[in-house]
């Protein structure tokens, strides 16, 4: 299951998330982490969850 929820290309998708995202590093870290456990399915993207704040 993909974590990305826009059908754009890679290129633009890491664009957006770098010019998008403030997230901290120890944030970023724990959600690389998470994404390795086969239950992580429900993991929310990071740039769906930095437009929910």
């Amino acid at each position: 299951m993909s974590n990305k929820t826009l059908c754009i290309t890679e290129e633009l998708y890491e664009y957006m998330l770098f010019v998008s995202l403030r997230e901290p590093d120890v944030l970023r870290e724990l959600r690389d982490e998470t994404r390795q456990d086969e239950n992580a399915n429900m993991q929310i993207p990071a740039l769906r969850l930095a437009w929910c704040r």
